[in-house]
């Protein structure tokens, strides 16, 4: 029988850490649960998976239902749509069969891109690439998630975009069971209908999941967010600081101050493959510790002051006032609380 490959791109950047990264690796076990309940997705669908940060890498190649299992994602900086799209086709020409005189290929790729964020790389190439020799061999369905994905990027590659709305609990799980429904009404209509044609999609339920008709502008630097990179003293990990904007407005009775501040969300940790999924070459921001409210501590070793400065930039976690080896530069330094004006910090790109 011929193959339907299914290939999900996922949106792996720091943005995403936190409860849009649990749900999506809980929502793949869900998703695999589901379509393996249909007889003719298990004997239709194949299934990959590629991630995307600062790198873009496939983390399953395609293969059959019944031997799928769900993958642990990984977390890297940057959202880099571009690569992410340029390795897809690489993955399109070596791994979906083509049509020779002794046998039929595959069913034309159906591809669900997700991504919580703005592209962190130039897109241009991407774009030119896919519209030209890619967008006619495969349906690409781009769910932008939550209010910050910029759409009008995603419009630049198809015109199926989609956005998930609301992000709760509930409301993520229909989204999952509508991807099911979706790629199982394909499953069944491929048989049905050439493999030129646009394979259907499930009714979705406009209450969490709207369709985008109007592109907005391409912004390449997240602004939404700020992601502040530390590293335990202790094991040497890396864990992330994730805060929020919420921009407000200082007044005195003399002066009226616009500024821009950074609420935390939460503090996550990473793995060591951290550093092999971002951009290294990216230009980072900065922001300073003024605009960022809150501050947590080490989600490794539990150190309770999460946000201490090193004098060579890095950020690390101590026990408190005192000495301190940095994790980054080996060196001891002596910490102790700081007073007056904030420092600058190295913000990550999202």
């Amino acid at each position: 029988m011929r193959r339907l490959p299914v290939f999900l791109v996922l949106d792996l950047s720091e943005s995403m850490i936190g409860d849009d990264h649990r749900r999506l690796q809980e929502g793949i076990k869900d998703l695999l649960s589901t379509l393996k309940t249909d007889p003719q997705a298990l004997e239709t669908v194949y299934l990959s998976v590629i991630g995307f940060a600062g790198q873009a890498r496939t983390i399953v190649p395609l293969v059959e239902l019944p031997s799928f299992f769900a993958p642990r994602l990984p977390v890297g900086s940057g959202t880099s749509l571009g690569r992410a799209m340029m390795h897809l086709m690489d993955e399109m020409d070596t791994q979906v069969r083509k049509t020779t005189p002794d046998q039929k290929g595959d069913w034309k790729p159906i591809v669900y891109l997700m991504t919580d964020g703005k592209p962190t790389d130039s897109i241009d190439a991407a774009v030119n690439r896919w519209n030209k020799g890619y967008a006619s061999r495969a349906q690409l369905i781009a769910v932008g998630i939550g209010q910050y994905a910029s759409s009008g990027a995603l419009r630049r590659f198809t015109e199926s975009v989609l956005n998930f709305v609301n992000g709760g609990e509930q409301d993520f799980k229909k989204f999952i069971r509508w991807i099911s429904q979706s790629v199982s009404v394909q499953s069944r209509s491929v048989g049905m209908s050439d493999s030129s044609d646009t394979a259907p999609l499930a009714t979705f339920d406009e209450s969490f999941l709207k369709k985008v008709e109007q592109a907005a502008s391409q912004i390449v630097q997240d602004e939404d967010f700020a992601i502040v990179r530390a590293t335990c003293a202790k094991t040497k990990l890396p864990y992330l600081m994730k805060f929020e904007r919420a921009p407000a407005q200082i007044r005195s009775q003399h002066i009226a101050l616009e500024i821009t501040p950074y609420s935390l969300i939460g503090v996550f940790p990473v793995e060591k493959d951290y550093a092999e999924w971002s951009d290294h070459n990216a230009i980072e921001g900065i922001i300073s510790s003024d605009q960022l409210i809150g501050s947590p501590g080490c989600p490794h070793c539990g150190n309770p002051i999460g946000f201490a400065m090193c004098s060579c930039g890095s950020i690390m976690c101590i026990s408190g006032p005192g000495p301190a080896t940095c994790p980054a530069c080996n060196r001891e330094a002596n910490f102790d609380f700081g007073e007056g004006p904030g420092f600058d910090v190295t913000r990550a790109r999202g």
